[in-house]
């Protein structure tokens, strides 16, 4: 831990009587790369901006009655292994978010911001950007749960990097994308706008 005044580097320091450079754990430094690439597309970042306003839809008590999917999650930045199991519950009950969304859209006897609201959560881009980022998250949550234990050394923490890094890569592919772009079309097209 690094705190300032208790934390490891401190009683090190204050011990030694020098400087010690903090380094982060193998799973904290995964999770800052993941961060800061993720931060820097402006579709995931909008993807996880609609995670945390489905999340908050979903639980106004007049749009809550009627839905029937799994429980969403809430989004911390700070946890981005948080982030994997809101796209999953997203994925699990989409069918479930857009018969919601479809029915707080159409009826009347909800108030026209919410059913404005509504209109505005359905997309199919929404579905894809929540399939990659399942994908990519799901690849990389083994190397870091595999990091967190107190017994990874630097060769096995470089080597579970550098294959989930490769499994990230392999995604990259025309045809990997055909592939769960015809997931996400496979729905009605009276189910989600284009």
């Amino acid at each position: 831990m690094s705190g300032r005044h208790g934390g490891v580097q401190r009683l090190l320091q204050d011990e030694l009587g020098r400087e010690i450079p903090y380094v982060h754990r193998f799973n904290h430094q995964l999770h800052l790369v993941v961060v800061h690439a993720m931060s820097g597309e402006r579709a995931i970042e909008d993807l996880f901006n609609i995670c945390n306003v489905l999340y908050t839809f979903t639980r106004k008590p007049i749009v809550a009655a009627h839905y029937q999917g799994n429980t969403l999650k809430r989004l911390l930045e700070q946890r981005w292994t948080g982030h994997l199991a809101t796209v999953q519950i997203i994925l699990k009950s989409f069918q479930d978010i857009v018969e919601l969304l479809r029915h707080v859209e159409n009826s009347a006897s909800f108030p026209a911001d919410l059913r404005m609201e509504a209109a505005g959560l359905l997309s199919r881009s929404f579905k894809f950007h929540t399939q990659i980022i399942c994908k990519i998250l799901s690849l990389l949550e083994p190397a870091n749960r595999m990091m967190q234990s107190e017994e990874m050394d630097l060769q096995t923490a470089v080597q579970l990097v550098n294959t989930a890094k490769e499994s990230v890569e392999a995604l990259r592919t025309g045809k990997v994308f055909t592939e769960m772009w015809s997931e996400c079309t496979q729905e009605r097209e009276d189910d989600i706008h284009p």
